[in-house]
């Protein structure tokens, strides 16, 4: 029997949506807002089934703290448990009373109905939750052995996985790629030398090569240099992003954004354009990438950045469950100023550290606020910012 997924919000007015609302509304189906709410509702139930996995169920009746769960544990285990404990008492799973969070009744963890409720709705989208119940199966060693979760939840069995999340066809995962490509297109020059950082599994680039000969604007790029840290995604890339993305002028470069750029081969003053989906919040120094990304483009060239948006720091949002077990997204250097979190951030934090790292024109993509103030679950936007 199909579970009831709650309500399910109306998309956001036209008003709310600033000057591509028309192509940013085309997003906004009843689909995608109930795959959506499914997904949030799905990691929920995640979690707990987690933590009852490690034996907790009893503790948490009692009521547990942070401290208490913790204690006997890896130090790696604090940060996913101060992550989730709130998440689940934001969901109504647990009750938070003070700093103990307590399991006062029988809870609904059936997962099944939730799959068949979206299927009603979005048919053919579990990949997010394929991607969840992977992430459950290979994830108690992170808490009972200290196993590292990078390598927990990035080998081959679960990379099928990761590979059908990051796709456009995934409705959950399809906004971060088109808001982007709103904001990279616009003003982009005859001649544009662009640069990708953690091009992944090619799935921007795609978009990029499709609508852009759709557009008539991808005869303005002479250079799409597609980059990732991992060779297994380089290698991967050199395969098949020259069929998958028909005209886009690609070459390929292994490339750590928390390395010198200079020291990789990539000149100052040399890009018109440098892009990145959902990479540089884990930039282990934000500041001094930013201030190294800058000097790599030319006089009006522009960072563009997809980016998970929180209306709050405090506020836990379900996406962070699967990045909050991996290193690169926990172990950054903070700053009050700007950099005061580790993972997502706020609109307001992402200006607070373009503009110290010395960008002008900070613009975003739909704008922010009131959004987020009306529809707190509008958790995604892109950025631009001139040099």
């Amino acid at each position: 029997m199909a579970v009831r997924l709650g309500p399910i919000d109306g998309p956001p007015g036209l008003d709310l949506l600033g000057p591509e609302g028309p192509e940013i509304s085309s997003l906004l189906t009843r689909p995608f807002l109930a795959l959506h709410r499914a997904s949030g509702l799905y990691t929920a139930r995640t979690c707990l089934h987690l933590l009852f996995d490690l034996g907790w169920e009893a503790r948490l009746r009692q009521g547990a703290t942070l401290e208490s769960l913790c204690e006997g544990l890896p130090a790696q285990a604090r940060k996913p448990l101060a992550w989730m404990l709130p998440f689940l008492a934001s969901e109504g799973m647990l009750a938070q009373e003070g700093d103990r969070f307590v399991l006062s009744s029988k809870p609904d963890l059936d997962l099944a109905g939730i799959r068949e409720a979206v299927e009603a709705e979005a048919p053919g989208h579990a990949a997010n939750f394929d991607l969840l119940d992977g992430v459950r199966s290979h994830i108690r060693p992170f808490f009972t052995d200290g196993k590292d979760g990078d390598s927990l939840l990035f080998g081959l069995s679960l990379f099928p996985l990761w590979l059908a999340y990051f796709r456009n066809e995934n409705l959950v995962y399809f906004p971060n790629n088109l808001l982007t490509l709103l904001a990279l297109r616009k003003g982009l020059p005859e001649g544009a030398r662009i640069l990708e950082l953690g091009g992944g599994v090619g799935s921007f680039a795609q978009l990029v090569a499709a609508r852009g000969a759709a557009e008539g604007w991808l005869s303005r790029m002479a250079e799409y240099r597609f980059t990732d840290v991992a060779p297994t995604f380089i290698h991967r890339a050199r395969r098949r992003l020259p069929e998958a993305a028909p005209g886009l002028p690609l070459c390929f470069q292994t490339l750590d954004l928390n390395q010198p750029l200079g020291g990789q081969g990539i000149e100052p003053e040399s890009l018109d354009a440098i892009v990145g989906i959902n990479v540089l919040h884990v930039a282990q120094d934000l500041e001094a990438t930013l201030l190294d990304l800058r000097s790599r483009l030319r006089p009006g060239g522009r960072l563009v950045i997809g980016e998970c948006l929180k209306p709050t720091l405090d506020t836990p949002l379900y996406l962070e469950f699967f990045f909050s077990f991996i290193r690169s997204f926990t172990e950054v250097k903070l700053d009050p100023r700007w950099r005061p979190r580790h993972g997502f951030l706020t609109p307001e934090a992402w200006d607070d550290c373009l503009r110290h790292a010395g960008f002008r024109d900070v613009r975003h993509i739909p704008p922010p606020r009131p959004l987020m103030d009306r529809h707190p679950a509008f958790n995604v936007g892109a950025i631009s910012a001139a040099v």
